[in-house]
């Protein structure tokens, strides 16, 4: 549950971004681009690729599949052909990354997106008048809140039982909504008349020192006559109205031809023909997650494979010794045994294979119990102890032949 709300809330941050950046391209309409055409596509791609995703393809492909049926929704909801393939693409390739292979762009990524492009589009909107310029400091808040919903929800996953803790959360995050509303608040109603003003102020500032710096310029610039002198008398009547039939000639033939991509019939047929070229590549392309899985897997299998002799210290061979004294020995014991071919089996104990390959001490057994498991700490005698019985398996070992 707590992945779902992960991917539906960094999914949602994206879809934010993209809706801020298809308002700005009704620059001058006066029509609000559809909510809705771009929440249902939302909405459907997680239902597809959060609960259905095993009935999709094992590959990219998938992404294609998928993309058409959101962009009918967005279709559906007035846009465009092309804005709506867009928007279905877009969320089918955001939703299989975060669902299916689990690779999200981080959060603090996101917020730096937003930071450099929102409130600098605000402020240019709200100096142009433009009519969606509220719309837009909206969407900006709401990418605040979405993060800090993400995180707060994230912590009351965590805190699952802690019922003390998660009305913490919950108060704590309400706090950071009611200062975001108060901000975005503010700067719609007084700052955004500051905002103007500042400004106009500096459009002013820039315009008198361009001013003062451009006078002796143009003052140079106007010393000379900048006339163009012709010579020869008037043409005539004759000379004027071929040139005239010339000009009508050439316009004629410089006239724009018909363009073929006017045609629907042409684009519709470039765009299936275009998605079919990408699907059939895209479905070679298995996901990279479950490579990964599986590299990880056959990498584990072969360590924990052994041979007849290896002994399972050939799966830590570069594993460092420990730091107390008496594990050390233990340690330095069963590396001497691998490099023998006779360590210990995976199935083995190590009192088991003390037993089965050397002059068993069990008084040296509980000596290092005592620290390996029970955490204790030794008395130097204890530790001279084992010390001396170490040194009576080593040479035991020493003289093992190898095996083969």
């Amino acid at each position: 549950m707590g992945n779902l709300w992960r991917n539906s809330i960094h999914l949602l941050l994206e879809l934010n971004i993209l809706y801020f950046f298809i308002l700005l391209l009704y620059l001058d309409s006066g029509n609000l681009p559809s909510i809705i055409g771009v929440l249902l596509p939302y909405g459907f791609s997680i239902a597809i690729y959060g609960f259905l995703n095993n009935k999709l393809p094992n590959n990219y492909a998938a992404i294609m599949l998928v993309a058409p049926i959101l962009a009918l929704f967005a279709y559906l909801s007035s846009y465009s052909i092309g804005l709506s393939l867009i928007i279905g693409i877009f969320l089918s390739f955001r939703a299989f990354m975060y669902f299916v292979e689990e690779r999200f762009i981080s959060t603090f990524a996101l917020l730096i997106i937003s930071f450099i492009w929102m409130p600098f589009v605000y402020g240019a909107g709200t100096l142009v008048d433009y009519p969606h310029g509220l719309i837009l400091l909206l969407l900006f808040g709401a990418q605040l809140a979405l993060v800090i919903i993400l995180y707060s929800g994230h912590a009351i996953f965590q805190l699952n039982g802690n019922r003390y803790m998660q009305k913490k959360v919950i108060s704590a995050t309400a706090i950071v909504f009611i200062g975001i509303v108060a901000i975005s608040a503010f700067f719609a109603t007084i700052g955004k008349y500051l905002i103007t003003a500042g400004l106009s102020l500096f459009g002013i500032g820039v315009s008198f020192v361009f001013n003062v710096l451009s006078r002796p310029v143009f003052y140079l610039l106007g010393l000379h006559d900048w006339s163009i002198k012709t010579g020869g008398g008037p043409q005539d009547a004759g000379t004027m109205e071929f040139g005239e039939e010339e000009e009508a000639e050439t316009a004629e033939m410089l006239a724009p031809p018909e363009n073929l991509f006017d045609n629907p019939v042409v684009v519709a047929v470039g765009v299936i023909l275009f998605l079919s070229i990408l699907y059939f590549l895209l479905k070679r392309k298995k996901v990279s997650n479950q490579k990964n899985e599986l590299a990880v897997e056959q990498q584990f299998t072969s360590t924990m494979t052994k041979n007849s002799g290896g002994g399972f210290f050939t799966g830590r061979r570069k594993q460092k010794p420990p730091e107390d004294e008496v594990r050390k020995l233990m340690f330095e014991l069963e590396k001497l045994a691998w490099k023998k071919n006779r360590g210990r089996l995976p199935n083995e104990t190590l009192e088991e294979w003390l037993k089965r390959e050397t002059t068993f001490k069990e008084s040296f057994m509980e000596l290092y119990a005592k620290v390996r498991y029970g955490e204790m700490k030794l008395s130097p005698s204890e530790v001279a102890t084992c010390k001396t019985m170490a040194e009576e398996i080593r040479k035991v070992m020493k003289q093992w032949k190898k095996a083969s």
